[in-house]
């Protein structure tokens, strides 16, 4: 079988993605499957780097204009075509008869453009964009979710469809595991993190990761005193502005802590120093933090809402996210059981292995092979 992995535009800033499409093809090479990945090459991006105004459309002009007869032409020689992230799923559209699969890790950009989530109103050509993603994964094969939740939402927004669908949780993209005492303090010292124990974030400004309400929760977390030295770690992009000076105006500034980016290792570190992964999401189509932490040893606190319990499992502590006060009271009340919540954790992180997720793609592979690719839950 050869499979032609159709990953993310270079300029696109979504390393998570790049990361998935080059687990993908990995994967699949170890379980003998002939694959290449294919990706957009800049050549109007180039002239002006971002992903915003004129960046933007210049990198639509390669996305939709230059790369879509390569791709048609590439996947001739090949039996399947996998889009490894739906928000390029109008590709599936422009494959002639060639059968694709698309991965599909969140529906939240459509649901957005919908109308469906008031924190994230979305522009003309933003709806316009969704639309035709959605018309494009209407017209995929197959649709893998990539997990239970992810794919609920495609069955009410996605049907009816010529596609059928299946989950397949997504497997750890880095072999992430707990961190020997000695790396992990040169590399906290490194980043500025020390020995004070501390509560970690890991994620971005989006709307849905949270972060006023992340600030909130700390806040009420640090009035109780097992948590009132604690400090707060924020990995990845800063805290925007009015997070950050409401974390000031609240007495917090000594204990904030944000070390920008940071690559694979440091992140091991960091779980595997932290106390406690603070992850407040509203919405995720996946969650990968919650299982990364576990696998490092790290205790994790939630949102009581799939997807997160649906990943998290048995291993972790879930907590009303509209509530801030109740949710630090139930992270406080639960600190006692913490070490049977970690072993639970780490045996919990062991599900999302990448053969699990490969074998997973493989029967999607085949199923679309031999046209029988409408799931009988569809």
């Amino acid at each position: 079988m050869k499979v032609l992995i159709v990953g993310n535009y270079p300029l696109g800033y979504q390393q998570s993605m790049h990361r998935y499409a080059e687990l993908l093809v990995q994967g699949l090479e170890i379980a003998g499957v002939d694959v290449r990945l294919i990706r957009s090459t800049p050549v109007f991006g180039r002239l002006k780097r971002g992903d915003e105004g004129l960046s933007k459309w210049l990198g639509y002009m390669d996305r939709y204009l230059l790369f879509p007869p390569l791709l048609r032409w590439r996947a001739r020689h090949f039996d399947v075509v996998h889009i490894a992230d739906q928000g390029n799923g109008m590709y599936a559209s422009m494959l002639g008869n060639k059968p694709s699969v698309v991965t599909c890790h969140d529906m939240l950009a459509i649901r957005s453009a919908l109308g469906e989530v008031s924190e994230n109103p979305t522009r003309l050509t933003g709806r316009i964009l969704q639309r035709w993603t959605l018309r494009g994964l209407k017209r995929a094969a197959h649709v893998v979710c990539v997990s239970e939740q992810t794919q609920r939402e495609w069955w009410r927004i996605g049907f009816p469809a010529l596609s059928g669908t299946s989950v397949v949780p997504n497997a750890l993209n880095y072999p992430y595991h707990p961190m020997d005492q000695a790396e992990r303090k040169a590399r906290l010292d490194r980043l500025g993190v020390g020995d004070t124990p501390y509560v970690l974030h890991v994620g971005s400004n989006n709307w849905y990761k949270n972060r006023p309400g992340l600030a909130r929760i700390f806040d009420a977390l640090a009035q109780h005193d097992t948590f009132g030295t604690f400090q707060l770690v924020i990995a990845g992009k800063a805290l925007e502005a009015e997070v950050e000076n409401w974390l000031l105006a609240r007495g917090h500034g000594a204990r904030l802590i944000q070390t920008g980016p940071v690559d694979n290792e440091d992140l091991r570190a960091l779980y595997s120093g932290a106390a406690l992964l603070l992850f407040p999401s509203l919405q995720e189509g996946f969650g990968w933090p919650i299982v990364e932490a576990q696998a490092c040893g790290c205790l994790v606190a939630t949102t009581n809402r799939a997807p997160m319990t649906e990943v998290g499992g048995q291993g972790a502590i879930y907590f009303d996210v509209s509530d801030p006060k109740g949710a630090a009271a139930t992270i406080a009340g639960a600190w006692d059981d913490r070490d049977a919540l970690l072993g639970r954790g780490l045996e919990n992180a062991k599900r999302y292995t990448t053969e699990a997720m490969i074998a997973g793609y493989v029967d999607a592979y085949r199923a679309v092979g031999s046209g029988n690719h409408r799931s009988e839950s569809a």
